[in-house]
């Protein structure tokens, strides 16, 4: 009987019945072919190759049907070509993910539920409060869940009246098995037995969320969180030695969060706690202090406390106004989250400012913080940021900025700083024809040893609607060599479902939005030949 009504629900989503029903099939592909000078398994000066780790072949089919309202199934299968993801010598369609989705409003309230695999539904409302990035450019919201990825399970959610909201998900690893993972125990038993024994073995986590707005305007909100994650010590529960890898207790954590309004601005705030409490060896609690202050106040050692306030503003319409973002963190030495970031052991806070001069387009900002993990607060990273940013006229933007970051560590003398000075400056333009933008840094400013002078110019050119030249020239000043990196690229779309490139040079070398700080022209990366063509195109 359930059997039937299975296939009954599957022949449901698959045959519309309503007049209004939509199935459509939909998908993508990539082609890369590439020819390099030297490279890895080349057996020639110059060779094409479309399966190097350059290169990257997929194509995709994805099926979207919503047989009636309210209802909505999924399914997307891909056939992907790389050395280290793929071992056979072409590529197979293999299925990637799916979903069957079910939601119903009654009025201003709805359900919205997912049965879900191979997908990533691991969300809730964010919370607000914001951390350091690295201590680089820019920073990134701070929720306690983190997306998963390749997860199997149910997601519910109830929307109500005044805010209220309230998710429950419970889902299961389902790809962290994998068959060949057993293939040298096959002489001790039997390969599928020992897949279907780990397969009922992976990780497992649950969450539940709930969150409402109260006063007018809903001026406050609260919410709260649970999590719990059960998980086996090993990849698999099963050993040729022990026969059994034991699974670990339950762990999660607890969070309370709330938004106010507080003055016109926002104070947001989170306190959590991880389970089971695991005390320190020394027997020690996470000292509450602000900036290098002590408050007198201790946290648990499995405690998070996080609080912004956005923002204090300071100025008359006449003079402008300063904007002023106070944030401040700490996570006690035990603190951890089975379901994604952060880490624990880290007290820190971040003081991020901006004015705009009045009837000018000049924006000046400062940033500075604190983090430290050790209990005295004397080891750390201070961090400081200016900027100054200016829009001329006829589409010319410019930008300089000055970053400090200073690392202090204990050695056998004592305390030990290590300071990293960056000047930054930037100049863009753009108009209907053409795109430049040119980005210099001077790095590690009065280090000899690791001082280096970095360079990026970037144009675009509009050649004609459907064809575009882009070109990067990027430059490493070290301190014992020049290195330089020489991208071109021609892009041509003949519609607008299809592109298609023909480029020389390595494409990431001084990439990405911030080029100056791009890993490899700041690292050892250098010119060398490649030529690429790549055909793109979705239907």
């Amino acid at each position: 009987m359930k059997l039937n009504r299975a296939l009954a629900l599957l022949l449901l989503l698959a045959f519309p019945v309503e007049a209004l029903a939509v199935t459509k099939l939909e998908g993508e592909y990539q082609l890369m072919l590439e020819l390099q000078k030297a490279g890895f398994n080349r057996p020639y000066r110059w060779d094409w190759n479309s399966n190097e780790y350059d290169t990257y072949n997929n194509a995709q089919l994805r099926l979207f049907s919503t047989p009636r309202t309210g209802v909505e199934s999924f399914l997307k299968v891909e056939a992907a070509y790389r050395p280290n993801d793929n071992s056979g010598k072409r590529a197979e369609f293999q299925y990637r993910e799916g979903h069957l989705r079910f939601r119903k409003q009654f009025g201003a309230r709805e359900w919205d539920n997912y049965f879900f695999s191979r997908q990533d539904r691991f969300w809730s409302e964010p919370y607000q409060v914001q951390v350091f990035d690295n201590f680089q450019h820019g920073f990134r919201l701070d929720p306690l869940l983190y997306g998963r990825g390749d997860w199997q399970g149910i997601r519910s959610e109830y929307k109500g009246t005044k805010g209220f909201n309230l998710t429950v998900i419970a889902a299961d690893q389902s790809g962290q098995i994998s068959p060949t993972s057993y293939t040298n125990l096959t002489p001790h038993a039997p390969l599928d037995s020992l897949n279907d024994r780990a397969a009922l073995r992976t990780n497992d986590l649950y969450v539940m969320r709930v969150r409402r707005e109260f006063l007018k305007e809903a001026r406050l909100k609260l919410g709260f969180m649970m999590t719990r994650a059960e998980n086996w010590f090993g990849s698999d529960s099963v050993s040729a030695s022990t026969g059994r890898i034991p699974k670990s207790p339950g762990q999660g954590i607890w969070a309370a969060d709330g938004h106010a309004r507080v003055f016109g601005s926002d104070l947001n705030f989170v306190y959590a706690e991880s389970y089971p409490h695991v005390a320190t060896g020394n027997g020690q609690r996470s000292e509450l202090t602000i900036g290098k202050r002590s408050t007198g106040i201790q946290l648990p050692d499995a405690a998070l406390l996080e609080a912004e306030y956005r923002a204090i503003r300071i100025g008359t319409v006449r003079t402008g106004f300063v904007n002023v973002v106070p944030i401040w963190w700490s996570r006690g030495i035990r603190w951890y989250n089975p379901s994604g970031a952060p880490g624990g052991n880290e007290t820190g806070f971040l003081v991020q400012s901006y004015y705009l001069l009045p009837e000018r387009a000049v924006t000046l900002t400062h940033n500075f913080g604190w983090t430290s993990n050790d209990l005295q607060r004397e080891l750390g990273t201070r961090y400081t940021y200016d900027e100054m940013y200016v829009e001329f006229v006829n589409g010319f933007t410019g930008k300089a900025a000055y970053r400090r970051i200073d690392n202090y560590s204990q050695t056998f003398a004592g305390l030990k700083r290590s300071p990293h000075n960056d000047l930054i400056v930037e100049m863009q333009v753009e108009s209907r024809l053409a795109w430049l933008r040119l980005q210099g840094k001077v790095a590690d400013i009065g280090n000899p040893q690791l001082s280096k002078q970095v360079f990026v110019v970037e144009q675009s050119i509009n050649v004609t609607p459907k064809a575009k030249f882009f070109n990067r020239f990027a430059f490493g000043n070290d301190a014992d060599k020049l290195r330089k990196s020489i991208f071109t690229q021609l892009q041509y779309r003949p519609t607008g479902s299809m592109e298609m490139f023909l480029q020389y040079g390595p494409d990431y070398i001084g990439g990405g939005s911030f080029p100056v700080d791009e890993g490899a022209l700041n690292g050892g990366g250098d010119q060398f030949d490649q030529i690429k063509f790549i055909l793109k195109g979705n239907f």
